[in-house]
């Protein structure tokens, strides 16, 4: 019997690497059995292992059987070392790593007494991990190191492996590749020594993802490759993901000669996410590959992934609620089972004092005056009253901390929630900058010139685009897309991506014949066929500068241009229909040819700053206030008129909220 137990132990690193509970639940069971018939020492053991398979996935279950191993150790037993570890491990799953490391504190000192050097060198490892979890990188690699140093020694080589990869990742946050690849080859080399497949492509895996961080692309590919057949197959995808993903961002950043291979890592990280169920990673995924295809130009993907990576940041926000959820409902019936307990006792003691009172009144009435016997009654019956009236009071002050406590945890979940969203929507700002046309091709139209642009909210579905041709030509727009925010910022994308393919691919540089292609476009990628189709598209003012005779060609969806000369303005119309579906007929765009003199200035507006409301009726500016302020701050240089619109705008929006998009651009003549 002794035999069978000590070898089913031995097998169970390699049986329960899969970290699916489910799956190893009987050996869970075939464990207590095993347990139920050794010495108590032995069923210890057993115990910690069973704790050691909860381990990174249920808390309360690592406690419960660590609990179980400390009541079966012996007083001088080498388990309660490994009990106080598994219960600083459970604390550091739930984040709470004060409690962690005081067990590890407790561990560290007992394998120190007993001399357990194998011990002593897991407790660092431990340290390592709660340093990393904080963010001090350094004194985890510090911490892992005295623990490589110890494994060394006793020659235990997947201790080693472990600490040199772990040492490797937290090299990587603090940005020191080479000594990352350092490490990560260390255990990997190590690996080798090993009669174990699984460590031996994991570490493969691992130091194919830390090459990835250095030029050595060809190699980091090989090994990523090589390892992920067999990872596969034993469906390890956790350690697939994160080499896949550093495997598209080495070839993202090689340029657009990668661009194939990088789509490819990022589909198999996709793929791997999804087996696995982790859907943090599918967030980054989700987001990247949507780029990808954006820059592709395959529109109908990259929406797609960009509602993916929506829809996901949405389920991590969902899933946190429902577990805040459970917790407190958890929380509320221990804390109610709890106060029908001291409810009960306290009914219990009462009556029992009742009792006493009883008896004592009985035997002070057969010794004392009818009128003391009188007056004991009251003082009792006020004793009873004062009892209950604080029992009250005790259960109303506990429900009240418990709301409290409760609307706490809703707030919380709220800021996470909307951390989430924002940080989501920050990073879509980001990239609508990175897309919107830089200062350096504005300065080649005119060195006199200023961009207003205030989003409603973090993105703006407002955008502004410039491009100069080689014969002497400047186009230059500003378009209102449909709504704001993130779907309005994905409109922009869309328009700006035809605009760079219809005038710097196809070389298109009639203004009329510009808008009607981007209307085409426009139309086909969001698939609207008719009237009853979605009305999804935009406003927009487009000018052709041609340098060489000094006029400038214009055509306008709805948005107008503004010439002002010798402080008169000059309007000319748009026609009245957007770029998109409007009626069944298209017709299409108009475009006028205007003779421009030095000192002219064009402005182009969205309709959001004579739209947005204030003043001291709450009413909307309109045009007519609009182009005065242009005619006045007309003799101004640009960025003083840039100052004075802004300045302008906030002074009538005064405490009202921002309606909508506003974006005003200036261009003088020089």
């Amino acid at each position: 019997m002794k035999r069978y137990w000590l070898a089913f132990i031995i097998c169970i690193p390699f049986i329960c690497h899969s970290g699916d509970v489910s799956a190893q639940m009987p050996i869970v069971d075939s464990l207590k059995k095993i347990a139920s018939t050794v010495k108590k020492d032995s069923a210890a053991k057993l115990y910690v292992k069973i704790a050691n398979i909860f381990t990174g996935v249920n808390s309360d279950s690592v406690r419960k059987y660590a609990g179980i191993a400390a009541l079966l150790a012996e007083a001088n037993s080498v388990v309660k070392g490994d009990v106080f570890v598994q219960f600083g491990n459970s604390y550091h799953m739930e984040n709470k790593m004060d409690s962690a490391l005081s067990y590890y504190k407790k561990a560290l000192v007992y394998f120190q007494k007993t001399g357990n050097d194998k011990g002593i060198g897991k407790v660092y490892q431990s340290f390592a991990l709660v340093k990393n979890s904080t963010g001090d990188f350094s004194g985890a690699i510090e911490d892992s190191k005295k623990a490589a140093v110890i494994f060394e020694k006793i020659n235990w080589r997947v201790g080693v492996i472990n600490v040199y990869n772990n040492i490797a990742s937290s090299c990587v946050k603090l940005n020191n590749y080479p000594g990352a690849i350092s490490y990560a080859k260390m255990a990997f080399s190590n690996s080798k020594l090993l009669n174990d497949s699984l460590k031996y492509y994991s570490m493969m895996s691992s130091y194919g993802s830390k090459l990835c961080h250095s030029s050595q692309v060809d190699s980091a590919i090989y090994y990523v490759n090589l390892s992920s057949s067999f990872l596969e197959k034993n469906t390890m995808y956790n350690l697939l993901i994160p080499a896949y993903i550093n495997l598209a961002l080495v070839l993202d950043s090689k340029g657009p000669a990668f661009q194939k291979a990088t789509k490819a890592a990022l589909l198999k990280a996709k793929n791997y996410s999804l087996l696995s169920g982790a859907k943090d990673n599918l967030r980054f995924v989700y987001k990247d590959l949507a780029m990808v295809y954006l820059f592709e130009k395959n529109y109908d993907s990259a929406k797609y992934y960009f509602s993916q990576t929506l829809s996901v940041i949405d389920t991590l926000a969902q899933q946190q609620a429902m577990q805040l959820t459970h917790e407190m409902e958890a929380k509320y019936e221990t804390e109610k089972k709890e106060l029908q307990i001291q409810n009960q006792s306290l009914e219990i003691d009462f009556k029992e004092r009742q009792n006493e009172q009883k008896s004592f009144i009985i035997l002070l009435g057969s010794l004392a005056l009818l009128g003391s016997g009188f007056f004991g009654v009251i003082a009792f019956v006020n004793f009873r009253k004062t009892k209950k009236a604080n029992l009250i009071i005790e259960n109303q002050k506990m429900q009240v901390e418990f709301k409290n406590e409760e609307i706490t945890r809703q707030k919380e979940l709220v800021d996470i929630k909307q951390k989430e969203i924002i940080d989501s929507i920050n990073y879509a700002k980001r990239i609508q900058q990175a897309v919107l046309t830089g200062e350096d091709v504005w300065n080649k139209i005119s060195k006199e010139h200023f961009i207003v642009f205030k989003p409603k909210d973090i993105v703006s579905g407002d955008f502004y685009w410039a491009y100069n041709t080689p014969n002497g030509r400047s186009v230059f727009a500003l378009a209102d897309c449909t709504g704001h925010g993130v779907p309005g910022g994905f409109m922009s994308m869309l328009g700006n991506s035809f605009l760079n393919e219809i005038v710097v691919e196809n070389k298109i540089f009639k203004a009329d014949e510009i808008l009607n292609k981007l209307r085409s476009k426009i139309i086909s990628a969001l698939e609207q066929k008719g009237m009853t189709e979605q009305k999804d598209g935009m406003d927009i003012s487009l000018c052709v500068w041609n340098k060489m005779d000094n006029t400038l060609e214009f055509a306008g969806a709805n948005n107008p241009l503004w010439l002002l000369r010798h402080r008169q303005i000059t309007e000319y119309k748009a026609d009245k229909m957007p770029i998109g579906t409007y009626l069944e007929t298209e017709h299409p765009f108009n475009s006028m040819v205007i003779p421009l003199q030095k000192g002219d200035i064009i402005y182009l507006s969205t309709d959001g700053y004579a739209d947005q409301f204030g003043g001291e009726r709450g009413k909307k500016m309109k045009y007519k206030p609009f182009m005065d302020l242009l005619i006045q701050i007309s003799d101004q240089d640009t960025l003083s008129q840039k100052e004075n619109l802004e300045k302008t705008f906030e002074a009538w929006k005064g405490s009202y909220e921002q309606i909508d998009d506003v974006s005003v651009i200036g261009i003088k003549v020089i």
